[in-house]
This record gives C-alpha cells, sequence and structure tokens, in this order.
C-alpha cells in the first residue's frame, strides 16, 4: 500500500477504527480498512435519539450490501465508518453503552467511543447540525462529493445513481427562469424580463439562502442590500440568486418585494432543493460566494460582511493572516495558531500583517496548501499534521477571552504559538526584537517543536491561585 496517498485518511479519522458487527475498539488499522473502498461514508448518528436514524439506517445497510456483494476481500463500491454522537452533552453517563447498542452487528466500521474529541472536529468540519443524521460522501483521494447524501439515500434506496455526484450549478439552473425582485430593475437598466443564469455577466455570484418566516434572515436582508449596491458601484457583474425557504408562494413573493437581485422561483422547488444540496445549507440565513468558474470562495459571507461592513475585503477570499475574530477563535480548538498579539490602532494592525505575512506565505507554499479548495477538503493536502493558523489579536473581547484561556500575559506585541489541541503554548522570548525575520524563525522552531512549551492548564491553574 502507498503510505503516502493514504495518510489522508489516518489524519482525517484517526489510526483505527473499530468493527461494528463485533464492536471492538481499536481493532483496525484506518488506511488498510479504507484502502480499496471507490467512495468512503461517513455516517453521523446521533446514539439517544436512535429512532431518528433507524429508517436512513437500514436503507444505508441494504445498499452496502448491494453495492459490495458478499465477498469480504473484493474491492468495495462503498465502506462506512459511522461516526456515532451524543445530542445533549450534559447527559453523558450512558454515552458508551448507547453508542455499543447502536452500532452492534452492522457490517461497516466506527470510530471508537473514546474519540470524543475527534468527532467534535468532524463534526465541526462538515458543519452536522445537532439531532440531524448526515451522510457525507467522499471520493478515494479524500474530497467531498457530498456533506448531505442522506436525501439522495432515501430518494434512490436502490443506489441507481449512485454515489449522487452532484450537478454543477449552471447545470442545476440551465434553463430556469430567474424571477427579479421588486426593486432588480431600479439596479439593472435595460436588463431583459427573461433572466436566466446563462445570461449573467461574469462575475463574482452570491447564493442567499433565506425565507421570510425567518427572523435573523428579515434582520440580515436589509443590510445585505446595502453591502450588493456598495458592491456593485465597484464589480457591476456582481449578482445576488436569492433560494427561498418560504412555506408558501404569497410569503415568497412578499419577501422578494424588497430585493433588487434575482431568484430563484417559488414553483422550482426541486431546482431550490438540489441547490441547498449542493452546498450543503445547514440553516439560514446563508450567503456564499462563487467565483467567476463556479467555485465556492467563502460558505460564511454574512460573517465575513459583519466582521467587514464597509466591505473593503470583498469577496473575502481565503487569506493567510487573519485577525483573530470568534469565528477563528473556535478553530483554536482544533489547529494550532502563531498569534500576535497588538494594540488596537489601524496602524499596529498593518505592522502585525507586515510581520506575520511572510512567515505564513512560506509556511503555506513549503506545505502546498491549497486556499481555493473546499473548506473540508482543505487540509487533506497537509503532510505536516501541525497545520498551523496565522492571527493577529486586537484589542477585543475575543482576544481577551483566549488570553484568559490560555494564561498569557497581558502585554503588546505579544507573538506566541498557541496549540490548544494539545494543550500547550510557547511565547517568543522575551527582548527578542519582533521582525520579519525572528518571526519567521519562531515559526519554525514551533513547528519543530525546539520550543519551550508551556503547559495550559497548568499555567491558567497558577493564574488563578495568583488572582
Amino acid at each position: 500500500m502507498d503510505q503516502n496517498k493514504h495518510r489522508w485518511q489516518e489524519r482525517l479519522l484517526g489510526k483505527h477504527l473499530m468493527r461494528c458487527a463485533s464492536c471492538e475498539t481499536d481493532a483496525d488499522d484506518t488506511s488498510e480498512s479504507l484502502e480499496n473502498a471507490s467512495v468512503i461514508a461517513l455516517y453521523f448518528s446521533f446514539a439517544n435519539i436512535n429512532s431518528k436514524s433507524d429508517d436512513l439506517t437500514c436503507k444505508l445497510r441494504d445498499l452496502y450490501e448491494k453495492l459490495n456483494g458478499e465477498g469480504e476481500n473484493e474491492r468495495r463500491r462503498l465502506e462506512v465508518v459511522q461516526v456515532v454522537l451524543w445530542v445533549n452533552n450534559d447527559v453523558f453517563s450512558d454515552f458508551e453503552a448507547s453508542h455499543r447498542e447502536c452500532l452492534l452487528g452492522l457490517p461497516w466500521f466506527a470510530l471508537p467511543f473514546k474519540e470524543i474529541e475527534l468527532k467534535a472536529r468532524l463534526s465541526r468540519r462538515y458543519r452536522i447540525k445537532s439531532g440531524v443524521p448526515t451522510l457525507v460522501l467522499l471520493d478515494k483521494d479524500g474530497t467531498t462529493i457530498s456533506i448531505s447524501a442522506q436525501d439522495k439515500l432515501l430518494e434512490d434506496p436502490h443506489g441507481l445513481n449512485f454515489p449522487w455526484r452532484p450537478r454543477p450549478v449552471d447545470q442545476v439552473l440551465k434553463d430556469v427562469g430567474l424571477i427579479p425582485g421588486g426593486m432588480f430593475y431600479k439596479e439593472h437598466q435595460n436588463t431583459k424580463v427573461d433572466v436566466r443564469y446563462e445570461d449573467i455577466p461574469d462575475g463574482i455570484k452570491g447564493f442567499y439562502f433565506s425565507a421570510n418566516w425567518c427572523p435573523p434572515c428579515r434582520a440580515f436582508t436589509p443590510q445585505l442590500v446595502d453591502m450588493y449596491k456598495q458592491v456593485r458601484k465597484k464589480e457591476p457583474n456582481f449578482e445576488i440568486i436569492f433560494v427561498s425557504s418560504d412555506r408558501s408562494a404569497e410569503s415568497f413573493s412578499t419577501y422578494i418585494e424588497y430585493m433588487p437581485w434575482l431568484a430563484v422561483p417559488f414553483q422550482q422547488s426541486a431546482v431550490r432543493a438540489e441547490l441547498a444540496q449542493l452546498y450543503g445549507i445547514r440553516g439560514i440565513p446563508t450567503l456564499l460566494l462563487l467565483d467567476n468558474n463556479g467555485h465556492v470562495i467563502t460558505m460564511d459571507a454574512r460573517t465575513e460582511l459583519a466582521e467587514d461592513p464597509l466591505v473593503q475585503n470583498f469577496p473575502w477570499k481565503p487569506r493567510a493572516v487573519n485577525v483573530l475574530t470568534e469565528r477563528f477563535a473556535a478553530k483554536l480548538q482544533d489547529f494550532p495558531a502563531i498569534v500576535l498579539f497588538v494594540d488596537g490602532e489601524e496602524t499596529e494592525l498593518h505592522f502585525a500583517e507586515s510581520i506575520l505575512a511572510p512567515a505564513a506565505d512560506a509556511y503555506y507554499k513549503k506545505h502546498n496548501i491549497n486556499f481555493n479548495a473546499l473548506q473540508e477538503d482543505l487540509l487533506l493536502s497537509v503532510e505536516n499534521e501541525n497545520y498551523l493558523q496565522f492571527l493577529v489579536g486586537m484589542d477585543s473581547e475575543t482576544s481577551d477571552i483566549v488570553r484568559d484561556l490560555v494564561g498569557l500575559d497581558d502585554v503588546v506585541p505579544l507573538l506566541v504559538g498557541i496549540d490548544i489541541p494539545n494543550r500547550r503554548f510557547a511565547v517568543m522570548e522575551y527582548g527578542v526584537e519582533l521582525t520579519v525575520d525572528s518571526c519567521s524563525d519562531f515559526v519554525d522552531k514551533f513547528q519543530d517543536g525546539n520550543v519551550k512549551f508551556i503547559d495550559i492548564n497548568e499555567r491558567t491553574s497558577q493564574t488563578n491561585e495568583e488572582n
């Protein structure tokens, strides 16, 4: 077996899997278990609401047996790894028993019970919604085929179209007549009445998944209208397409009355559902942006707009260095980061970026990290498991929370490597001048483990005692 080819499997799912049939923990090597699979399904189920998973489990088992036949050693068209989660972490005492009960006798693999942090990381990566059984399909190289294949399984239980590779957006919307919002012609002069996706000029496109019955959606829509007008002054080809989750045609018509963009017709329910499946929409409001080639730039343009209301960084392409906001602080639970804490002045932000950017660029170039990949695919090609983020900690509540969590001194500037997954951190030696070269040197040493690591638990305990 080519170890390099299958290394992504261990990075994603850990080194060992358990066989559901016997619930033997750590019984099988992950790479060897999955090496002959053409498609790998990650089946996220919930131990304490197993009744909701029963129908999906039965259909998945039938499909698994049909696709793979009876041969134990033959190449498999489908392999399944079940990830059993718990809806309410407050009632955790009987999780292990429930975990074994819902897996026993199934013909595939599962993540061991003890892999609690790995399960949480996978749930964040694939945006799993609590209580909703979800089927994620991966190609043999680990890239994502679908992050919401459960609906396809229920629609096509015999797998006639397996693995249900999604159609590209231009095919989904081919020949669909888009409806102009009530304010569309005020923003679009000399535009024909019958507008189709292929008629939209080349440029950035947004897909807005929303509904009139959703209060957060109604609150966000006016902000989006303002952003839309701002962006079109600089990029007149920018367009948004509204994909409704409204429950009636009347509600839909009322909602689009104030929209200056296009909409998928309410009657095109199959098209709206296919678009939601294509992009794995887990909730509304969601605003995603596509580049001119139909590739996803960001799935979270709503948060990007909240952090950049003047749309100075539109279209919010992935950046090597980011400001430490709540969104990036959450990612510290999964991946270590190099963080430069500075004052809140604009000049300090520019200074921090000028220091961090060369080190970040060198790191990403060294590890061939493709920022244009989908978020869930981004790390599969990273050979070094110690993936690094590069962040600027401004004078903010989020920075204060991270400092308190780790136990950092309240000084600036402060360059620190934070590795929450391994509960440790390291600080650049005091007295060393902060330059591009010294920053790069610190990053290299942090990656190689040639720094003085401090245990986060010990430091926070010591800080609490002093206070």
